[in-house]
């Protein structure tokens, strides 16, 4: 600013008037440098001007040429210099203003992602706290259902037991072979029946549920299955007069599953059919096969229907339809539970249908249909005479190891067995009896079943004998364990003789399969 002062003092003054230019060129500066109009900067160049007019007009130059010279150099100087200042400190106070803006402006932006965290933690918050809700009333749900499948499966285990106890009363007094005591008879067996299903159905589903039930997979014929299955319950509907129509298609329908699980999926719908369907209703069993390689089994009735609140939760574990205080309709609750695990472990698909109570229900099962293929294997086994002529029982239940002691000898003259109530005395009595077949239990005092056959099989006399475990232990890791040991078949609790004394047959032939198998 100085020096431009100076440069146009040098300009040969026009009566004074060239201030004009030095004053313009400033407040010109002051503009452009500003960005602004300066205000003060106009101001304080016109007072420069207007003292510098005053002195020179008023004709008190003090004499000599240099002086006005050096006058103008001095106001003008002192003039751009306070204009410099001036617009240095608007500058600097422009400066600290945007770096306050920015500095404002940075932490708006801070605050509104403050807020927006805080926001997202509160949404997250919520989110949890509605976890832990729905997780909490799940909880209180599944206790709820708990506790009811507990007092209900106290009542269905205690009703079987009261026609039991008193059939035994009555056969306990009627004549051996009457009439009176073949009925007590059938009711003793079918309650054990009853009893027997329920715990299965317990135990499936629980293996189910962790994952360790394996399937035996194979070509199965559904409209045969679904046959057979009818035929097993056709007694059921006929006692509770209800009617049983099926609907199969012209030629067979394959699929690869385990015949015995597809079985068992049929039968508990039928059995379910028949509980909720009062005398005179009807039942329908149709199978049918569509385009897509698909394959349906419906089970439709016109009982007493499904509540639309229930239907969501209708195939959890333990849900029940039937919650009054007489329970007519029976059951745990697992039944349609364990048709949707074992139908999903086939690959396919369970729904249930209904328009409201009193309106009959609907049960679809859609598998996946394979490539018709003959059944492999052989026939089996029907015969159920042996000729294993000594037979060692190692049972702790006394009940148990004397009734099936005689059960195993009634009828046949050719069989002897033996008893033993823990593990050291059943290895001592393999010792002296000398038995062809050893029917072991694996919860033994004294030894395990384990450790029982493991003692025999290290034994040469013992070593080609035949070992059935048979224990209430029945899951595959139990069948793993046995089979280590050297057992050569493994037999859950309640066994059922018959099946039994069909093994017995198959492996104590001469004709047939002798030794040592793999465990069952």
């Amino acid at each position: 600013m100085a020096s431009i002062a100076i440069a146009l003092l040098l300009i040969r003054p026009l009566d004074g008037l060239f201030l004009m230019g030095p004053i313009g060129i400033l407040a010109l500066l002051a503009l452009v440098a500003g960005f602004l109009p300066s205000l003060v900067s106009l101001v304080l160049s016109t007072i420069g001007f207007g003292v510098y007019w005053f002195v020179a007009s008023s004709g008190d130059e003090p004499p000599g040429v240099v002086f006005p010279y050096v006058f103008r150099l001095i106001t003008f100087f002192v003039t751009g210099l306070i204009v410099s200042l001036v617009m240095g400190s608007e500058r600097r106070a422009r400066q600290r203003a945007q770096g306050e803006r920015l500095l404002a402006e940075r932490s708006r932006l801070e605050a509104e992602r403050a807020a927006a965290a805080a926001r997202a933690s509160l949404a997250a918050l919520h989110e949890s706290e509605e976890r832990h809700r729905a997780l909490a009333e799940a909880l209180q749900e599944a206790d709820r259902r708990k506790d009811e499948f507990l007092a209900i499966l106290s009542h269905e285990l205690r009703n079987p037991l009261a026609p039991v106890r008193n059939s035994l009363y009555v056969l306990g007094r009627a004549a051996p072979g009457s009439e009176q005591a073949k009925r007590a008879e059938r009711v003793i067996e079918r309650q054990i029946v009853h009893m027997t299903r329920l715990i299965d159905d317990l135990l499936d589903v629980t293996r189910i549920s962790r994952g360790k039930i394996h399937l035996q997979h194979g070509p199965v014929e559904l409209c045969e299955l679904v046959h057979r299955a009818i035929e097993d319950l056709r007694s059921v509907f006929e006692q509770g007069g209800v009617t049983l129509s099926v609907e199969l298609p012209d030629g067979p329908v394959w699929v690869n599953g385990d015949g015995t699980r597809l079985a068992q999926v049929v039968g508990n719908l039928l059995h379910n059919a028949a509980k909720f369907t009062d005398r005179g209703g009807r039942v329908q069993v149709v199978v049918s096969l569509v385009e897509g390689g698909r394959t349906y089994i419906c089970v439709r009735d016109t009982g007493m229907g499904i509540a639309p609140e229930v239907l969501p939760r209708l195939f959890n574990p333990f849900t029940q339809a039937d919650r009054t205080l007489t329970r007519s309709r029976g059951g745990l609750g697992l039944g349609l539970s364990l048709v949707k695990g074992l139908v999903e472990l086939h690959g396919g698909d369970v729904r249930a249908e209904s328009e409201g109570p009193g309106r009959g229900a609907t049960f679809t099962i859609e598998l996946p249909v394979r490539e018709p293929a003959a059944p492999n294997g052989a026939a089996s086994v029907g015969r159920e005479e042996h000729r294993c002529g000594r037979i060692l029982v190692i049972e702790d239940n006394a009940d148990a190891a004397a009734s099936l002691a005689e059960a195993l000898a009634v009828g046949r003259r050719n069989v002897h067995v033996e008893v033993a109530h823990s593990g050291p005395e059943g290895i001592e009595k393999a010792r002296s009896f000398d038995p062809e077949v050893i029917l072991c239990d694996l919860g033994l005092p004294g030894m395990n079943g384990y450790e029982v056959a493991q003692a025999l099989r290290a034994d040469p006399t013992h070593r080609d004998k035949l070992l059935i475990a048979l224990t209430g232990y029945a899951s595959p890791e139990d069948r793993k364990l046995s089979r280590a040991a050297g057992f050569d078949r493994h037999l859950a609790k309640p066994l059922d003789l018959k099946t039994l004394d069909r093994l017995l047959a198959e492996l104590c032939d001469p004709a047939g399969p002798t030794g040592r198998a793999s465990a069952a």
